[in-house]
């Protein structure tokens, strides 16, 4: 008998001893996500000040930067709202920051161009800080980053000169925009209606090159979807999800930063009013959607957002067809 008793109990030890080894381990990712957490709201409130800094040296020191801030159209507080409320939905789902605020801005009546430039100016910043804390935190993949960084910057200046020099053209090219946004609101919806579905892939992606520079292409003339087309296809084609979404992310800034010096570049006007709302309202925004990410449901949003952004595109897409025939 107490062999038996003997025998019957050491699986009971045996998956104590486990559960009690791999308690460290929990408590060491627990305590990496609280400190990514905390460098992130660190990080943003940071940023908030070092611009409220900037705003207050320019409004004493520069007379013209005090009278413009006077005369402020009401369509900056618009897009700073705006910028707010779009910066808090990408905080909680981790994309659809781009395609929300050129949604917005075409609807405002910002021609492609323009909103691509409001969009991408107004990343820059968070999209630095998101690729420098994943390469501190060792998720950045440098032969997938060497890969990803040329194509997917060439791909981007080529969008963005292409879309300005077409900014005379805005009556045509909207529509073409909003079908973007359209297709991209589908990808959204189908994404959050298939969240729970397992996908088993067995090859992983090899035209990485090709993707990069597609999806720079796209995001330039379509005001975003960088994410949503390189690390959904990296994670479909295999790639690992961690390292995919450090390196797109840390990739993300450079196609920011380049889109947005050939749009100023190569723009005649561009509109400052929406840049600078946006640019206000995500900075404020990204401390606060850091820490209220984990207690919304992503998938509620997701499917809220898709909505949106399909039957806004459709109007836009609807107006046009309507003014030709």
């Amino acid at each position: 008998m107490e062999k038996e008793l003997t025998t019957l109990a050491a699986p009971v030890a045996t998956t104590t001893e486990a559960s009690k080894a791999s308690l460290p381990q929990e408590n060491s990712n627990a305590n990496e996500r609280s400190a990514y957490r905390k460098q992130r709201w660190i990080f943003g409130l940071g940023g908030i000040a070092l611009l409220a800094i900037i705003l207050g040296i320019s409004w004493w020191q520069s007379p013209a930067f005090r009278t413009y801030v006077e005369d402020v159209p009401p369509t900056f507080y618009y897009f700073l709202v705006a910028g707010f409320i779009f910066a808090m939905i990408d905080g909680a789902i981790g994309m659809s920051y781009g395609i929300t605020s050129t949604t917005f801005s075409l609807s405002m009546g910002i021609p492609p161009a323009s909103a691509s430039t409001a969009v991408h100016i107004s990343e820059i910043l968070s999209c630095g800080i998101a690729g420098w804390m994943h390469q501190r935190m060792g998720n950045v993949n440098k032969k997938l980053f060497k890969i990803l960084i040329l194509p997917g910057i060439a791909g981007a200046v080529i969008g963005a000169y292409l879309l300005s020099s077409l900014e005379h053209y805005a009556m045509y090219t909207k529509p073409l925009v909003s079908l973007y946004t359209l297709i991209l609101g589908t990808v959204i919806l189908l994404r959050a209606i298939r969240a729970q579905r397992k996908k088993h892939v067995t090859k992983k992606i090899k035209k990485i090159g090709l993707l990069g520079f597609g999806g720079g292409f796209i995001d330039a003339i379509g005001g975003g979807g960088w994410g949503s087309i390189v690390l959904s296809s990296l994670i479909a084609g295999g790639r690992h999800p961690r390292f995919s979404l450090g390196t797109v992310k840390a990739t993300r800034f450079f196609i920011a930063m380049l889109s947005s010096l050939t749009f100023i570049t190569v723009l005649y006007h561009v509109h400052w009013d929406a840049v600078l709302g946006l640019v206000v309202g995500s900075a404020i925004a990204s401390p606060i959607a850091a820490r209220v990410s984990n207690k919304i449901s992503a998938k509620t949003i997701m499917v809220a957002v898709a909505v949106i952004v399909i039957l806004v595109s459709m109007k836009s897409i609807y107006s046009f067809v309507a003014k030709i025939i």
